[in-house]
């Protein structure tokens, strides 16, 4: 059973690291070059669209099952193993999940108060200002995280368990 939450933990990981490099390397450089509100309006719907229980099982998953089988390959005895777990963890809840919280989605919410129809485009240009810096840097920021502590997950997968007599000295 462990192993198969070991498992469970590196997909959910990989999922959402794959899911923030994709953006990185293909939604926002084609979005750079949009207009001022169809920039907004784009990001908006991604915003909504996003929120499904195919993202939410690996948004979600990845930072329960982290700790999780941190703390089950962490008895009876701390190992290699159990190390690249708690980093894996640590990175993850603070780099990912933190910064998604605390970063991008105040972002997110602030700019779907932004009504594009009706606004000039120095409102839509000033909206997208205010938030397409702060958010790609989090975004940046979350994504470093997410491949880091996949990598690390990956590192636990291949790190052999320390057999049953060691671990007793």
């Amino acid at each position: 059973m462990k192993t198969f939450l070991l498992a469970l933990a590196t997909i959910a990981t990989g999922l959402i690291a794959g899911v923030y490099y994709a953006f990185s390397v293909s939604v926002n450089p084609a979005f750079a070059g949009l207009p001022d509100g169809a920039y907004i309006e784009a990001m908006n719907k991604i915003n909504v669209a996003i929120v499904n229980p195919a993202f939410s099982l690996s948004f979600f998953g990845a930072p329960l099952l982290l700790p999780l089988v941190t703390w089950i390959y962490a008895r009876p005895v701390f190992s290699r193993k159990a190390g690249y777990l708690l980093a894996a963890s640590l990175i993850f809840w603070i780099g990912s999940l933190g910064v998604t919280i605390a970063g991008n989605i105040p972002l997110n919410d602030k700019l779907a108060t932004f009504v594009v129809n009706g606004a000039t485009a120095e409102q839509a240009a000033a909206a997208r200002r205010a938030f397409a810096g702060a958010w790609n840097n989090w975004h940046a920021v979350r994504t470093w995280a997410s491949i880091i502590a996949l990598v690390l997950t990956v590192m636990a997968c291949l790190t052999k368990d320390a057999p049953a007599q060691a671990a007793k000295r």
